[in-house]
């Protein structure tokens, strides 16, 4: 029988990330799962002959972090805890790393031995998706669990052939 223990969560913050949670409680419900919030930042990357008046890196790093904690905390504040009248009390654990985020998701994902990988997807593509890559598919094809893409919600229109 599947079951799904432990759910992994990756956010960027955005509505669609949130939209992820709307479809983890659910099955959470269902399965009795325990939640991870994760949220991964990019490393600043600065050079050593930097102008003299640059801002401080570490500061900025620092910075960072604390409104990334502040955003993990409002997410599970404003957007899961009230829900636990219709869901019941649910077990959330909140996980701030830096660095590569599909990399720091999937490592996420083996050391936590999560079952299931909820995740949202931008749809982005053509030279947006080059540039920018996808987070989303990098998970898709290397985690050691399912995973389930919650696409954006809005209009849908069937792609041209």
């Amino acid at each position: 029988m599947v079951t799904f223990k432990h759910i992994l969560i990756p956010t960027d913050f955005s509505e669609s990330s949130n939209q992820a949670i709307d479809y983890a409680l659910p099955i959470a419900k269902q399965f009795q799962s325990r939640l991870s919030l994760i949220h991964v930042y990019e490393p600043i990357i600065y050079y050593a002959d930097a102008p003299i008046g640059m801002p401080d890196v570490v500061e900025i790093e620092q910075n960072i972090r604390t409104s990334a904690e502040d955003s993990l905390r409002l997410i599970v504040d404003q957007h899961i805890k009230p829900r636990e009248a219709e869901f019941g009390p649910i077990a959330v654990e909140r996980i701030l790393v830096q660095g590569k985020p599909y990399l720091e998701i999937l490592r996420a994902a083996v050391e936590r031995r999560v079952d299931l990988i909820i995740l949202s997807t931008h749809g982005r593509s053509g030279l947006e998706h080059i540039l920018m890559g996808s987070v989303t598919e990098k998970v898709v094809r290397k985690a050691p669990c399912p995973v389930l893409t919650v696409r954006v919600k809005g209009e849908f229109k069937i792609p041209d052939t």
